[in-house]
């Protein structure tokens, strides 16, 4: 392959990863609930990222869309540090789920990812920051934002694994790379 292919495969990649990035943005505008508790179907292509990108390019995915997300549809005041946990959940998607390191997707790696997500991420980390900004006891938040993160466990499984098993159907991975 010479050097004017590589660079239209990676130029190609990247425009592909904007899109990925711009349609996570489109769904996250879907998402619905209180400042405590947002349900979306962001993970979903958050999981696509970081299966086909790997976490390099998931971590500053997430990283970029959150603060693209921040800045053009605010949901209350900016905080950099949950620029930092998309960062980390965007990287946690790329290292359990990336296409080179798992050819056939397994089910274990699905639900780690799930359950890292929702029990680390989503309930631990988040409720902190919520904490730590709103000045909210921890506890009471904690245990009110735990039946929505059991709740979604399953549906995270679920999804991750059947968006997951259409792109390799349809042959996804191998058509970008």
């Amino acid at each position: 392959m010479n050097s004017i292919t590589k660079r239209q495969s990676s130029l190609t990649r990247l425009v592909f990863l904007a899109i990925l990035i711009a349609v996570r943005l489109v769904v996250g505008r879907f998402s619905f609930g209180t400042s405590y508790l947002q349900l979306s179907a962001t993970f979903l292509i958050s999981a696509l990222i970081g299966y086909w990108y790997g976490p390099l390019y998931a971590g500053i995915a997430g990283g970029i869309s959150d603060v693209l997300s921040a800045s053009l549809f605010p949901n209350g005041p900016f905080n950099p540090a949950f620029t930092i946990v998309a960062i980390l959940s965007g990287v946690l998607y790329g290292w359990l789920l990336d296409h080179r390191t798992m050819p056939t997707i397994k089910k274990w790696r699905v639900l780690a990812i799930s359950l890292t997500v929702n029990l680390g991420i989503n309930l631990v980390l988040n409720t902190w920051l919520l904490y730590w900004m709103y000045k909210t006891p921890f506890w009471p938040l904690f245990m009110t934002r735990l039946p929505k993160e059991l709740i979604m466990i399953p549906i995270y499984y679920l999804g991750i694994y059947y968006i997951l098993q259409v792109s390799e159907r349809l042959h996804l991975t191998e058509r970008l790379t």
